[in-house]
């Protein structure tokens, strides 16, 4: 096992341990997570993985993130809010599309774009939500996030599409809460 295993089995671990105040948040009511997004959070996530896996890589990241995204969203089919707007039927057209392109074209790089690009645009309620009412966010687990995204870049094994982006994109969406939940706050 070399470094870069090690970290990827690293960031796994300590995302799994982010979701875990996550859950306890919901299910005592100081959040509430929308169905639709964690549902295309999963997909995106598994479509990601599977991508990966075809390619021949696998991230600790991105596994641990199916199982937990896959649960939050268990969650939110009874503590979530419901509702399907615009953003999360194009997210699940983008997740259609991944899986349509992966299969026409045999080439999974397609299918870890798209479902990443999915991931980038479910991001979007989160922030909105984070922007008016930082405190219906639970912080810690975004800082746990933000810690697993770090540790999932530095395990990149190797300088491939499907190496790089996954964690990398991991990192984007989650370095935004940080400014929603912390600094901003302070600024009002």
């Amino acid at each position: 096992m070399n470094l870069s295993d090690v970290l990827s089995v690293l960031s796994g671990i300590v995302i799994l341990i982010a979701f875990l105040p996550y859950g306890r948040a919901i299910i005592k009511r100081e959040t509430s997570p929308r169905k639709a997004t964690w549902l295309i959070w999963a997909t995106g996530d598994w479509i990601v993985l599977a991508g990966m896996i075809n390619k021949g890589t696998i991230s600790g990241l991105v596994a641990a993130a199916c199982l937990g995204a896959t649960t939050i969203f268990f969650l939110s089919l009874r503590y979530g809010e419901a509702g399907w707007k615009i953003r999360d039927k194009i997210c699940i057209a983008l997740s259609g599309v991944a899986i349509v392109l992966w299969r026409y074209f045999g080439e999974s790089n397609l299918g870890i774009a798209f479902g990443l690009l999915s991931l980038l645009v479910a991001a979007w309620p989160t922030y909105v939500s984070a922007w008016e009412k930082p405190e219906n966010e639970d912080a810690r687990s975004w800082v746990i996030f933000n810690i697993s995204s770090i540790i999932g870049v530095l395990a990149i094994p190797h300088l491939t599409f499907a190496d790089i982006a996954p964690p990398v994109v991991f990192f984007l969406i989650d370095v935004p809460l940080l400014y929603l939940l912390f600094i901003r706050p302070m600024k009002k």
